[in-house]
């Protein structure tokens, strides 16, 4: 039920606001250099990807916390971009700090992860028979994977938690697993949904990046000068104009998905937090 009606609060607020969706789609917009970077040769499009993840990783904060503010206003009535730039300039510290703190913790996991299917690889490779060791591999991948959802779970909420309720880093993490122990339930359904869309909308960046994979590394551009003449490039197989297209269409159902579910996040917290009516 609590799922259901952050919907219908979410899809009223989107309508009443559509400037949530440009503020996401401009969230896109910063992640498009690091992605078209692959057409570039590969040292400079690595350099490339890797500068706009680093900017990113800062820029981030302040759009997450503006657009909850935006998303948390646009519920009860209108919005506007000033409330992203006061939203998410108050906030912005706090949730920075989370987000190094997750980038740390997702770190741990995912070496844990990666060890264990080294570990896992060499021993198979080698024809190693030790039932007892690849259970035990197994076992810690797993362990690795669980710790990683357990985590994202629990604190899914801090934003809201910041933004909404004015909570520094450390007591947005309390309040959102709060949340989560006090309506597991109804977390679960959320969860669930929010997976699914989560998953329909990775399937539209993967086919991103499926029809925009080089069709022919190393092909040479001509240029003015004959030290640059023969510049590795990689050719995108749709094209350029295809390229354009499918960026566009990126664009747009990054916004969509984006502003809708600020919204209906928000909602939702809202309805789960305490003192909740």
């Amino acid at each position: 039920m609590v799922v259901l009606q952050a919907l219908h609060s979410a899809a009223a607020a989107v309508k009443r606001n559509p400037i949530l969706f440009v503020v996401a789609a401009a969230a896109s917009l910063l992640q498009l250099p690091g992605v078209l970077a692959q057409f570039a040769a590969p040292l400079v499009g690595g350099v490339i990807s890797l500068g706009f993840s680093a900017v990113s990783l800062f820029v981030m904060p302040f759009l997450f916390g503006g657009l909850i503010g935006m998303a948390n206003e646009a519920l009860d009535g209108r919005t506007s971009f000033g409330t992203l730039v006061s939203e998410g300039n108050a906030h912005y510290l706090s949730i920075l700090v989370v987000y190094f703190s997750l980038f740390a913790v997702n770190f741990v996991l995912g070496f844990v992860l990666v060890f264990g299917a080294i570990i896992g690889g060499v021993v198979v490779y080698t024809g190693g028979q030790s039932t007892a060791l690849l259970v035990a591999v197994g076992a810690i991948a797993l362990l690795g994977l669980l710790g990683y959802l357990l985590v994202a779970v629990t604190i899914q909420f801090f934003g809201h938690a910041i933004v909404v309720d004015d909570l520094d880093a450390v007591a947005s993490i309390k309040r959102s697993a709060w949340c989560v122990r006090h309506n597991l339930l109804a977390v679960l359904g959320y969860t669930l949904l929010t997976a699914v869309g989560g998953a329909v909308f990775g399937l539209v960046g993967g086919l991103f990046s499926l029809l925009t994979s080089p069709a022919s590394p190393g092909a040479a551009v001509p240029t003015s000068t004959p030290a640059a003449s023969h510049l590795p490039v990689a050719v995108p197989s749709v094209g350029i104009a295809g390229t354009v297209g499918l960026v566009i269409v990126l664009v747009v159902a990054t916004a969509l998905f984006g502003g809708f579910f600020a919204a209906f996040s928000t909602a939702f917290y809202r309805a789960i937090r305490p003192g909740a009516a």
